[in-house]
């Protein structure tokens, strides 16, 4: 699977973990989930793993969500491992689905951080990179 975004970034690195394959650019996280993966807190160790490597607790990012498939996590699981994260400054969610658009809108009630919902990638990519430009004024 190629590259999600036309980000003008450097990709420092990009993983399969199976059940999801994420993509780390310098401010910028994106994450697909494979179709019916079922995910645990515990499967997230891999990922956790990586984030903490490029980016540590102190380079702020933007994790955005490519939700092309249907899975499933628990989400109170989510937001203990977003909690982790205090550089974390912000989320995006993509889908064209209705129903994962209405499941993002829940996730606002668990997560206190900003949280946008877009139809596609480039949208996303375009309200992350003003947090950042924000964060960085």
């Amino acid at each position: 699977m190629e590259t999600p975004l036309p980000i003008k970034h450097e990709l420092l690195d990009e993983h399969d973990f199976g059940f999801a394959k994420f993509w780390f650019y310098p401010n910028y996280i994106v994450g697909e989930f494979a179709e019916g993966a079922d995910v645990s807190k515990e499967d997230s160790i891999g990922p956790i793993t990586f984030i903490k490597r490029i980016y540590s607790t102190t380079v702020p990012f933007i994790y955005i969500s490519n939700r092309k498939n249907s899975y499933s996590m628990d989400p109170m699981g989510y937001k203990d491992i977003v909690d982790m994260f205090p550089n974390l400054i912000g989320m995006a969610i993509v889908s064209d689905n209705k129903y994962r658009r209405m499941i993002a809108t829940l996730e606002k009630m668990f997560i206190k951080k900003p949280i946008g919902v877009f139809h596609k990638l480039e949208e996303a990519y375009e309200w992350a990179t003003q947090n950042i430009e924000e964060l960085n004024k």
